[in-house]
């Protein structure tokens, strides 16, 4: 009498085969989904570091701008001060060619000149970061119509002989306006392109 096993270890080897295939098609719906998660992980890694960026860009930029612009309102400051304590007229003169500031001196109130190697006190520039973009005096004045290449802010022991606004860009474009106000001799930062009203003399106000 003769057995045969062959067919036996066919039917071993074929179970075998298909527990391997059961396992492997169980693993990649796993292996899938860890696939996925890593990109969902990746993707929100990308994002905080592009919202980081961002946000220290807008920081510096911002920075940038206000080291300009406190600069440039020190001179003011520094007109009006000096002026507020002697019996000379102190101007602040803007170029919009050339990007500059400077503050000088005149021998008088009727503005006497001194010679510019002992009249100018201090210069500085505005940059891509503060840029110069045009003034509009508190008698409405407007650089920007006249097309004035310089504007010049006067002060005496009285201070301001005309107030206004200053209006500066930073690196994006966005506009912010030094207020010279020249009855409370208060000067300040303010974002945008601020309205400004013409001062009211006291025989001018009904009340």
């Amino acid at each position: 009498m003769l057995i045969f096993t062959a067919p036996m270890r066919i039917d071993n080897a074929t179970a075998d085969a298909g527990r391997l295939c059961a396992r492997i098609k169980a693993r990649r719906p796993v292996r899938a989904l860890v696939l996925i998660e890593l990109i969902i992980v990746i993707a929100i890694m990308l994002m905080m570091v592009g919202l980081t960026t961002f946000s220290l860009s807008a920081v510096s930029t911002r920075s940038k701008f206000e080291k300009g612009a406190y600069t440039f309102i020190n001179v003011l400051k520094m007109a009006q001060n000096a002026a507020a304590e002697s019996d000379r007229r102190y101007a602040v003169i803007l170029d919009f060619d050339e990007q500059t500031y400077t503050l000088r001196q005149f021998a008088s109130l009727d503005l006497e000149t001194i010679p510019p190697e002992e009249a100018i006190i201090t210069t500085g520039n505005f940059t891509d970061q503060c840029y110069l973009d045009y003034v509009l005096f508190d008698d409405f004045e407007d650089t920007m119509d006249e097309e004035a290449y310089e504007a010049r802010f006067y002060a005496g022991h009285s201070g301001w002989q005309y107030g206004g606004k200053i209006v500066l860009l930073d690196a994006n474009g966005n506009p912010y306006s030094v207020i010279v106000n020249r009855l409370s001799r208060v000067i300040t930062l303010q974002p945008g392109d601020v309205e400004i009203l013409a001062p009211q003399y006291q025989e001018d106000v009904p009340f």
